[in-house]
């Protein structure tokens, strides 16, 4: 970025413009509101100095009315006397009597004071006329007089004061500063709570977005600050909620497709090796049950049977290899039907006891009896692959090998759960456990097939197969390791029958 663009970038910030916008506005303010503070003051002071005043005539012209009234004997330095003491106050700078005559000037009676060039008095229409002449205040007064009137005349006590000002320039610089103070202080208010209630909320979604452009949509933002920034922050979390969904689903799609492609390869593999394989190991599966048979002659020593019947197990375990690969890639008719998990699992166990594989295993079932929705036969399949795997890791392990099936029911869902004393699942294989040719058995005991062709038989009945992760459960007995545990969510078919149908799965 040039230095021309970081100073545009900078002259810019929505920070510094609020902050400029605001303290011009809240100076405006505080001056405006100064300014009109003091004209209302200023015409108050004048209201009451004007009223004080016309007051004052009023009070000295109930002291003058008798000394000039027609009739009464009075001199005039009787009325300067009388009026003498009132010089000074309030302002006064002169009062003056006079006798106005209609149609002749006023003839002054009395005055007292310096009168300053003010225009002659008039006949006022009401009691008393208040007037200004430049820095001064008149106040022109009519004076009531009984008796004998001679002609139009009449008498007028006018009071003359200088305006008193409201403020000074030393006021005015009173004024400036605290309205600086003023303005400081709500512009220091002000920016606070811009800060607290518009830029941190904005911040924090800039920090939001940011989170989510690195690839983090975990992130969720504050709702804070004012409604229509709550809002905003509520629809950037619903933003990152459902992208989140979004991107979960993509990756869910993804490893559907992953998985499909492998089944088709692998269908390819399997459908070229039981025609390329197949045959050929059948007919030599015949030729060796020829040569086992004991009526051969001549008949075979005991060393060349022992050998022959090593190769026909060999040949037999190239053919299972083989069917457990079509079993794992071909598309299957799947026969969904209410079936009795706990009552399918003990007739399992019950099967199990009596297989080699199984010798010396304690099995136990627990939980209560649910209904699930499930194709039988693959649910066999499925309790007797992972029951014997049970059995095989128990028994290569604890001195006393226990395999324990707990039944559960979760909301609409029932769970099944497999458990053995045994070494556990390594975490080096736990994330490709049920990828095929993935196993933890010995060489020749197993193909790695077991646990992916189980995971595919419970995804096509709308299940889920899982490896719970070490230590989930606890051991079996005191002294025995946490063991592996295998968990088999099938549907629940007391909350939402399904009647029974043939779902044949896709072809690959």
């Amino acid at each position: 970025m040039s230095g021309r663009e970081a100073k545009a970038q900078r002259r810019h910030s929505l920070r510094f413009e609020l902050a400029a916008a605001l303290a011009l506005v809240l100076m405006m303010a505080v001056v405006s509101f100064a300014l009109a503070g003091e004209w209302l003051a200023g015409r108050r002071h004048t209201a009451l100095e004007n009223e004080r005043l016309r007051q004052h005539a009023r009070g000295l012209a109930l002291v003058v009315t008798p000394m000039v009234a027609q009739g009464a004997p009075a001199e005039r330095g009787d009325v300067e006397q009388a009026l003498r003491p009132s010089i000074g106050s309030s302002g006064i700078a002169a009062i003056e009597v006079y006798r106005l005559d209609a149609g002749a000037p006023a003839v002054q009676l009395a005055s007292l004071g310096l009168a300053p060039d003010v225009p002659p008095p008039v006949v006022p229409e009401a009691e008393d006329a208040l007037g200004t002449s430049g820095p001064w205040t008149i106040v022109d007064r009519s004076l009531r007089t009984f008796g004998p009137r001679d002609g139009e005349s009449r008498l007028l006590l006018r009071v003359i004061a200088r305006s008193s000002t409201w403020t000074s320039a030393a006021d005015w610089q009173e004024i400036a500063l605290l309205a600086l103070g003023v303005g400081i202080l709500s512009f220091v208010l002000g920016v606070g709570l811009l800060e607290l209630q518009v830029l941190r909320p904005l911040a924090a979604l800039r920090d939001g977005v940011r989170d989510v452009a690195a690839g983090n949509i975990a992130t969720r933002v504050v709702e804070e600050g004012p409604t229509e920034l709550r809002a905003f922050a509520g629809a950037f979390n619903d933003m990152t909620e459902r992208l989140a969904a979004r991107l979960r689903e993509l990756e869910q799609q993804r490893t559907e497709l992953a998985r499909a492609e492998q089944l088709a390869g692998l269908g390819r593999i399997a459908a070229g090796t039981a025609h390329e394989v197949g045959n050929p190991l059948a007919t030599i599966l015949g030729y060796v049950e020829l040569l086992l048979d004991p009526r051969h002659e001549p008949a075979l020593d005991a060393a060349s049977r022992e050998m022959l019947v090593r190769v026909r197990e060999q040949i037999v375990r190239i053919q299972t290899l083989v069917g457990q690969l079509l079993d794992y890639s071909r598309a299957a008719q799947t026969r969904i039907e209410r079936l009795p998990l706990r009552g399918t699992a003990e007739r399992m166990v019950a099967l199990l006891r009596h297989d080699p594989r199984c010798v010396d295993v304690q099995f136990s079932v627990d939980g209560s009896e649910v209904e699930v929705d499930a194709d039988a036969a693959k649910l066999d399949q499925v309790l007797q692959n992972l029951l014997v795997n049970a059995a095989r890791a128990a028994r290569s392990d604890a001195q006393a090998p226990r395999v324990a099936v707990r039944i559960a029911v979760d909301e609409d869902a029932a769970a099944l759960e497999i458990q053995d004393n045994g070494p556990g699942v390594a975490p080096q294989i736990r994330d490709r456990l049920f990828q095929p040719f993935v196993t933890t058995a010995k060489a020749g005991e197993g193909t790695g097939l077991g646990l992916a062709i189980s995971a595919g038989l419970v995804e096509r009945m709308g299940g889920t197969l899982t490896c719970l992760p070490q230590g989930a459960r606890p051991p079996l007995g005191q002294n025995d390791s946490p063991g592996a545990v295998f968990r088999v969510t099938l549907r629940a078919a007391s909350r939402g029958a399904r009647p029974a149908n043939a779902t044949p799965d896709p072809e690959v």
